[in-house]
């Protein structure tokens, strides 16, 4: 053990441990060097340890590799009260091929904020595996920790490198798995693949400062300093004429999309319309564009996000604010029945001199020819877009080789690029979308009339099962990649939501929500442990993944409306379609989730491969007979990328390319088997009129004098008269011939 002022230093053995004030600030084996091998990785906290020399402040130590020729010499020095020096230099006794050096330290996972550099941001809750904060080898100078949790008093702690050349050395920071229940941060040299091959001799491995700080403001003013020096080091480097380099400012949107005085519903929606008035409210939030906002924003860079549909801005009002604003770079997402409509838009804003990034749900834009055809469009991100579009504004921000960038089409030269696509990444990496900046009282998904102001939220991202005609898996996550979010990150998030935003409930807009027995009842014990229960909650969920248990846990935690995808009773057509579910257990756990008292959406689609007018007329009798408390009917629509868009394409039974069509409400727009396109759309109208006739006797007179009081009292006595008369005339003349679809 060394010593001085507040800082000691142990060596355990099998690392380095260092405490402040008699506060450990190092977790487990603390200091810890690792070699990987030819793809075997060997840690220091394995190897011998011999102290060679040691003063009052210092210590030399000898670390002997097992099974490796190699002999580590480690320097540790206390400087002062706040810095300890640390060395390391490598004896090499007979060839060795390295691939990497790891030089790092386990910190308690009670800190909660990263530092990489000038950027921060905080660490994901911990899972049940390793997560690499830093997603790609960037030079980094400084690494650290602050900000441990209330109650526990510990010094922010960072490393910084003392040595060059340094274009082969790279930051590390990443959370363990949760039994470790630490954070590791540090450096590795990784070489050029012609010099990992070391021969016997010394090398130096490794030369850092570990700084701790007591006082935040001098880690704050050491990592502005590191910001202003990276600054001027890239004016140099990139601009010998020190014109000032200003960082590039990304304005992400929602464009406005509206037809025949109605709104239409885009990103957000694994179904993008326009509404019919059976929607009323109902508006998405745009999960990709605000995660991706946030993103930008916790990696220093300038971002900001504009819904116009949220907002209600006509395409002129959205022209003239957007072009006011002083930004580089436009990202929008498309979506297929508003592709013509976004193009149109986009031309406009792309001859005011502003570059365009296009994204979204529409696999015509993932083709490379479609910037052949479309010059006004600069660069498309296809798939989840999110780290792609970080990465691309970094790339552009330091002018870098974009082949590198997974998930982007773009221009080089004459020719026209087609990345490698992004793989599934860990969605417990996505800082908690961007709210502030957006009309959250606009945003309307209230299964079962939940308290309203109400927020979205997503615990999961995809979906493992094999839909056909299911848009998001099969083109925004391009393939069935199932990820969870921690279920300890997801109540903090809803905790935040109820009680410093003031929402008064929530709605979980996850592809299938209820994946999981086990995850599901530690999420309803969490709630439990928060006092959240009495928070109304909603979700999405497949009622074959349900069973008594499961609902009710999830009623005892608040769980208030479900949504079930029922589609169809016919298990046939499930077949046909894909989704393999069998309506007898659909059916006991509708009636299972109602008697819990657990409110219930059902939604229905017609036009399955096998429809007939038969299988339609089953489907309304039970959507009517099974009395949910809202309902959705729609037309099948074969989304473009698909593998039913594929299908029906290669049997010529595609009828219109006219996208804008491919909306599910208004158009059937491929050859359905023993119907017609107009027999779908019928029975979508007669659906939608049965149910209203349903929800009218459901009512009865009791509730007819309800709505008369709310009438009056909201426009008065002469306007409810009116309405009074108009009813009636439907109920007592009109409406026979309006239920037999005559009007």
């Amino acid at each position: 053990m060394i010593c001085k002022d507040k800082i000691r230093v142990i060596c355990s053995g099998y690392g380095i441990r260092i405490y402040w004030n008699d506060i450990e600030v190092t977790q487990a084996a603390g200091l810890n060097s690792a070699i990987n091998t030819l793809g075997l990785w060997t840690d220091s906290s394995f190897a011998d340890w011999q102290i060679l020399h040691k003063g009052i402040d210092y210590f030399n130590l000898k670390v002997v590799f097992k099974n490796l020729p190699i002999n580590q010499i480690w320097r540790i020095k206390i400087e002062n009260g706040q810095e300890i020096a640390w060395q390391i230099e490598m004896e090499v006794e007979q060839e060795i091929h390295i691939d990497e050096a790891r030089m790092a330290c386990l910190i308690p996972a009670d800190y909660k904020t990263w530092i990489n550099n000038h950027r921060q941001g905080d660490f994901p809750c911990l899972g049940n595996d390793w997560r690499s904060i830093t997603l790609e080898n960037i030079y980094s100078s400084l690494v650290g920790v602050r900000f441990p949790k209330e109650g526990i008093f510990r010094p922010s702690l960072a490393i910084e490198l003392q040595q060059t050349p340094v274009d082969n050395i790279f930051p590390i920071i990443q959370n363990s798995p949760s039994e470790l229940n630490v954070h590791y941060i540090g450096f590795k040299k990784i070489d050029s693949e012609e010099k990992r091959d070391y021969q016997p001799g010394y090398y130096n491995l490794f030369s850092g400062k570990l700084s701790l700080f007591s006082d935040d403001y001098f880690l704050d003013k050491k990592v502005e300093e590191l910001r202003q020096h990276l600054l001027q080091t890239a004016i140099q480097h990139k601009m010998p004429s020190r014109k000032p380099m200003r960082r590039i400012r990304v304005l992400l949107v929602n464009l406005p999309w509206q037809k025949n005085g109605s709104w239409g519903v885009r990103a957000g929606s694994r179904w993008p319309h326009i509404k019919d008035k059976s929607e009323g409210n109902y508006l998405p939030f745009p999960f990709f564009l605000a995660y991706a906002t946030s993103l930008l924003q916790k990696n220093d860079l300038e971002a900001h996000i504009i819904d116009a549909i949220a907002e209600q801005l006509p395409e002129e009002r959205f022209m003239e604010k957007i072009l006011g604003m002083d930004f580089d770079y436009l990202v929008a997402e498309t979506s297929v029945p508003s592709f013509y409509d976004d193009l149109r838009m986009l031309e406009k804003i792309n001859k005011a001199g502003i570059p365009i990034i296009l994204c979204g749900p529409n696999s015509e834009i993932y083709k490379p020819q479609f910037l052949n055809e479309h010059s006004f469009i600069d660069f498309v991100l296809y798939g989840e877009y999110e780290f792609s579009l970080l990465k691309l504004i970094n790339y552009l921000q330091e002018r870098k080789d974009l082949s590198g960038i997974e998930g982007l089409i773009y221009r080089r030269g004459e020719d026209v690029v087609k990345n490698a696509k992004h793989p599934p990444f860990d969605i417990n990496l996505l800082p908690w979308p961007n709210r502030e900046q957006l009309p959250m009282e606009k945003y309307w998904d209230l299964p079962g009339n939940i308290p309203f102001p109400s927020v979205q939220m997503l615990a999961s991202r995809g979906c493992p099962f094999g839909c056909n005609f299911c848009l998001w898996p099969q083109v925004m996550y391009q393939g069935n990649h199932y990820r969870a979010r921690e279920i300890k990150d997801v109540v903090n998030e809803m905790e935040y939501l109820v009680k410093e935003r003031g929402f008064k409930s929530v709605y979980f807009d996850d592809d299938t929500f209820n994946i999981g027995k086990e995850r599901m009842l530690r999420f309803c014990r969490a709630i439990k442990q928060r006092d959240l229960q009495n928070i109304p909650w909603a979700i999405m969920a497949r009622p074959d993944l349900m069973n008594e248990e499961i609902l009710t846990e999830m009623r005892s935690a608040g769980l208030w409306a479900v949504k079930y995808g029922v589609e169809t009773i016919s298990d046939k057509l499930l077949e046909n379609y894909q989704k393999n579910m069998n309506f007898k257990k659909t059916e006991q756990i509708i009636k299972m989730t109602k008697n819990l008292g657990i409110k219930v959406h059902l939604t229905f689609v017609f036009g399955i491969f096998g429809e007939t007018k038969g299988t339609i007329q089953e489907t309304i009798d039970y959507a009517l007979r099974s009395d949910p408390d809202s309902i959705q009917f729609t037309i099948l629509t074969p989304f473009p990328g698909t593998r039913l868009f594929e299908e029906l394409d290669r049997q010529g039974r595609i009828l219109t390319k006219n996208f804008s069509k491919f909306d599910g409400h208004y158009y059937c727009v491929f050859q359905p088997d023993n119907l017609s396109p107009q027999d779908l759309e019928g029975a979508k109208r007669q659906a939608y009129r049965l149910w209203g006739d349903h929800i009218r006797k459901k009512r009865g007179f009791k509730g007819d004098i309800k709505r008369f009081r709310e009438y009056f009292q909201r426009y008065g006595l002469k306007n409810t008269l009116l309405k009074t008369r108009d009813y009636l005339e439907f109920v007592w003349i009109k409406r026979k011939s309006y239920l037999n679809g005559k009007d």
